[in-house]
Order: structure tokens, then C-alpha cells, then sequence
């Protein structure tokens, strides 16, 4: 009966190919950086991502395997050292080639006008999909010295939705660590607004979610640059994630 039973739930769990490896070895530049224990709950999570994910292409685009694995590695990230294997209430990922645009035309006193909406790389919505440029996931998997990364930045904005407020705090251990929180990145987005920041670019001053959103990229992408600038934020950020990406070899420059 417990052998029926193995071989049932294993059958279920995803299964991380082995051909990923050296895929995102070349093509995802934190890959290298993992601990063979973090690269063992790494496989496990892009599998889960990769095959349990709702995967749909925009504008026509050739939604590739290889693309898929790519983004699920960027998103796995976020939950590395977290107690969840999955975003909770996601709906789908969709993925459009390049850049995203979301305006349409409407009329006016009989004139047709164009919505003014701003191209976009990426959108989280709460309880939806994520919308994803590929072109800018591509481009962050593979330079994070810009210190930009849309599947951090959107993922980001997923867990920070899980408590059911976009409010730039995501689920915290207690009171205490809230009011920490709160207090650290207030101060550094007080900052931002000021253009005193010498680490967060200016959009991480559109308003909190944007900050945890901004401060999650660089926290990943250049670490080494927030600890010396942000200490408090970096130490916020780590105990969220439970990572430590600073103490990582830095193989893109340690920025």
C-alpha cells in the first residue's frame, strides 16, 4: 500500500529536466552564484513554476520551452528562502515578445484619440495574471549590473499583494517586525523622493509598492552596492528573503 501510494505522489511532483542545467548555467547569471543545497530547492521550484504555471503568449508569440524556464529561474528567486513553493492565487503568466502596450483608441466628439498609457515591461495584477516583456526578462536574466530585473520587480509586487494590500510590506513575522519595516523604508523612500538615493533609481519614488518592487531588483542584482549604501534596507530585505545575496560570489563585477 505505502508503495502504491510513493509511486502515485511521485508521479506528481514536476520533474526539473536535466537538460535546464546547463541552459541556465549560460543564460541566467545568479544560477552560478547558488549553494549546491539552494540549487537543489531551485530545481524544485522551476519545476513547480514551469509545469504548474498557466503559460500564455501575447500578440501572436512563440511562447518557447526554453523562455518558460527562463522566467520560472528569475521568479523562483524571490522564493528561494521563503516557506512557500508557489505564488498564491496567480492566474496565468502572459508574455509578450517586446514591449508592452496596453493604450487603445477611443472616440471623443467623434475624434478617435489614443490612450496615452506609457509602454510597459511588465504588470502584477492582484488575484490575476503577471504580464511580462520577454524581452526585458531576457535582458535581466542575463545583466544585473543594470541593477533592473521586470520578473524581480513584478514577482515582487506578488508577494507583497499576498496579505491583500499592494502597500510596498509584504507578510511580516510580528508586530515589532512591521513597525521595523515601516520605519526603514520609509525613510529610504523619503530618500528616493529627495534624489538622494545613490543606489535606487527615481521610480522607486512612485509610491511604496514601487519601492519594495525597485528595492527587490537591487536587492539581487547589486547587493554588494545596497549593503554599503542602504544598510538597514539591505538587512530588512534579507530577512525577508531569508538570502543572502551579497555574500554570493559577485560574477557580474560585485555591484
Amino acid at each position: 500500500m505505502l508503495n502504491a501510494l510513493r509511486r502515485l505522489f511521485s508521479k506528481q511532483l514536476p520533474v526539473f529536466d536535466e537538460s535546464w542545467r546547463p541552459f541556465l548555467e549560460k543564460n541566467f547569471v545568479h544560477w552560478d552564484t547558488l549553494t549546491p543545497a539552494e540549487v537543489t530547492r531551485m530545481e524544485m521550484l522551476v519545476a513547480r513554476l514551469f509545469h504548474e504555471t498557466r503559460w500564455e503568449p501575447a500578440n501572436g508569440f512563440d511562447l518557447t520551452l526554453d523562455i518558460k524556464v527562463l522566467i520560472s529561474a528569475q521568479a523562483a528567486m524571490l522564493l528561494l528562502g521563503l516557506e512557500l513553493d508557489e505564488f498564491p492565487q496567480l492566474t496565468s503568466v502572459i508574455v509578450y515578445p517586446s514591449t508592452i502596450r496596453l493604450g487603445s483608441e477611443y472616440s471623443v466628439g467623434g475624434r478617435v484619440r489614443a490612450d496615452k498609457t506609457p509602454p510597459l515591461a511588465g504588470q502584477a495584477h492582484y488575484r490575476g495574471p503577471v504580464v511580462l516583456s520577454w524581452t526585458a526578462a531576457r535582458r535581466g536574466a542575463k545583466h544585473p549590473e543594470a541593477g533592473q530585473n521586470v520578473v524581480y520587480h513584478e514577482f515582487a509586487h506578488r508577494l507583497d499583494m499576498l496579505d491583500g494590500v499592494t502597500d510596498g510590506t509584504p507578510p511580516l513575522g510580528d508586530e515589532e517586525a512591521r513597525k521595523r519595516w515601516v520605519r526603514v523604508c520609509t525613510a529610504a523612500y523619503d530618500s528616493v523622493r529627495a534624489e538622494h538615493s545613490a543606489v535606487l533609481r527615481p521610480y522607486a519614488g512612485t509610491n511604496p509598492a514601487e519601492f519594495f518592487a525597485v528595492a527587490t531588483e537591487v536587492f539581487f542584482n547589486r547587493p554588494v552596492a545596497l549593503r554599503e549604501h542602504e544598510p538597514e534596507l539591505y538587512e530588512e530585505l534579507r530577512s525577508f528573503y531569508n538570502q543572502d545575496p551579497a555574500h554570493r560570489p559577485q560574477s557580474h563585477g560585485g555591484v
